[in-house]
Formats: structure tokens, C-alpha cells, sequence
């Protein structure tokens, strides 16, 4: 890969009439505008990186260099990056910002996202609260992402405000009132959260278990041998029945989550 590259540079050099030094300021910085615009962002960040060593200070060095790690999608690197730049995270400037804010959440970084849009000032405000208001719906919070839309009313994009609003319809099911219901009466919890035909077989291994060790015990008793196996095995398959509700619900609602989830995560995008 690397050895294509530079024979793209060599190209791009002769094509172009120079005749100056391969890795000079003015010829690095061209070839690296051409990867970047070629979409070739990881070594176009190794080309940045170089200019940005002949000049430290050059902020609009810092932010392309950072925009070729967000655009690779190596977004811990680009963290990484920011945190070696001779600035203060509350002084960040507008760009270096927003693309530190982008990256922060991208990797998972919620908490320290929010910690960052609350100290930078330099941000401007409708960004702050489009960063915070992503890092509640990544993380499936969407009770507080409603709540950073209605105190903020005409800041969010259309987009994300589809998002939010549709999050508020998602049906969900109570974990621990499904398996309430399966303790009183065997599969109604599963039948609360749609898996019908686990709720018919859960209702009859219990019925039929239970009136089996029933049959057993009228007939001979507590020594009866055929009373006790199918009595452990009802009360097995009850207890089962039981956490089998509950672990219903939790998928029923995880299907509900995921019904936007991607549709959130493919619109928190970074465009070149």
C-alpha cells in the first residue's frame, strides 16, 4: 500500500513539473491534499503529520490531520492526537473542537464527551447540543435526548429530531412484570411479550409436569418415586418459565432499541 503511494507521489510530482525535494513543505502539502481528496485518509494523515512537524503551531494543520483519523474511522488515535496538542481542552478552537467531540463519542467516550462540551468555550452552542443530544441516543438514553430537544426547541437538525420523537414510540416491557405474571400462572409472561409459541409450551410442560407428580402424590402419597421425578421436573420448568419471561422481555426490548439504533449510529456521520 505504502509503495503505491509513493508512486502515485512520484506521478503526481512529475505530472505537476516539479522539480523541487519529494518531501519539501509546498509538494508534501499538495500530495497530502490529494490523498485526502482521494479518500487515501490513513496516509494522507502520515503526509499531515510530517507538515505539522515542520509547523507545530499551524492549526488548520491539526485539524485536516485529525479529520483523516475521524474519516478512517481510527477514532481513538485521533483522541490521542488532540491530547498531545500544546491547548487545553476548554480552549480548543471551533474545528479541533467539534472533531475532538465527534471522535469522543464515536469511540464510546459519552461521559467524557459531555465533561468536554460543559468545560470548552469555544464551541459554538447548537453544536454542544447536537454532541449532547448523540450522546444520549448512542447510548440508548432516549429519555434524555427528548428532554435536550424540548429545552432546546429549533437547534437540533430535522433529522435528529425524527429520531428522538420516533425513540418515544418504541414499545418496551416491563423484565420484571413478565416474569410476575409467569410465577402466577405459567407462560402469560411470554405472552405478554409476543413469544406466543414459547407461551403455549411453557403453559403445557408445566400444566402436564404438574398434573403428572399430582397424579403420583394422590395415588401413593410423598414416597411416591413418580410423584417426586415429575415434581422436580415441573418445578424446573417453572422456575425456568419463570426467567424465561424475563429474558423475553429484555429481548423485545432490545428488538425495539434496535429498530433505530442503526438508523442513529448511520446519521452521526462526518462528511470530508
Amino acid at each position: 500500500m505504502r509503495v503505491l503511494a509513493f508512486l502515485q507521489f512520484l506521478f503526481f510530482v512529475v505530472s505537476s513539473s516539479q522539480a523541487q525535494s519529494l518531501y519539501d513543505k509546498e509538494n508534501s502539502s499538495e500530495f497530502a491534499t490529494y490523498l485526502y481528496r482521494s479518500g487515501q485518509y490513513k496516509l494522507a494523515a502520515i503526509e499531515y503529520e510530517r507538515l505539522l512537524f515542520m509547523e507545530p503551531q499551524s492549526d488548520s494543520l491539526r485539524v485536516q490531520l485529525i479529520s483523516c483519523y475521524s474519516l478512517d474511522k481510527d477514532y481513538l488515535k485521533a483522541i490521542d492526537r488532540v491530547k498531545l496538542f500544546p491547548t487545553e481542552p476548554s480552549a480548543l478552537s471551533s474545528p479541533l473542537a467539534d472533531l475532538y467531540s465527534y471522535n469522543l463519542i464515536s469511540a464510546g467516550g459519552m461521559q467524557p464527551a459531555r465533561a468536554f462540551l460543559t468545560v470548552n468555550n469555544q464551541l459554538p452552542p447548537k453544536r454542544k447540543i447536537y454532541y449532547q443530544a448523540y450522546s444520549y441516543l448512542l447510548e440508548n438514553d432516549f429519555k434524555m435526548a427528548n428532554e435536550l430537544a424540548i429545552n432546546n426547541p429549533d437547534v437540533l437538525p430535522s433529522q435528529t429530531i425524527l429520531l428522538i420523537n420516533e425513540s418515544q414510540t418504541l414499545k418496551h416491557r416491563s423484565a420484571g412484570l413478565a416474569a410476575a405474571m409467569s410465577a402466577i400462572i405459567p407462560g402469560t409472561g411470554k405472552f405478554y411479550t409476543g413469544d406466543w409459541k414459547d407461551a403455549i409450551i411453557g403453559l403445557v410442560t408445566v400444566g402436564v409436569t404438574g398434573y403428572q407428580a399430582y397424579r403420583g402424590f394422590s395415588r401413593n402419597g410423598v414416597e411416591s418415586g413418580y410423584g417426586w421425578i415429575y415434581g422436580s421436573l415441573a418445578a424446573g420448568f417453572y422456575l425456568g418459565n419463570i426467567y424465561g419471561s424475563y429474558a423475553s422481555a429484555k429481548r423485545f426490548n432490545k428488538r425495539q432499541t434496535d429498530k433505530i439504533a442503526t438508523r442513529i449510529q448511520q446519521s452521526f456521520i462526518l462528511n470530508p
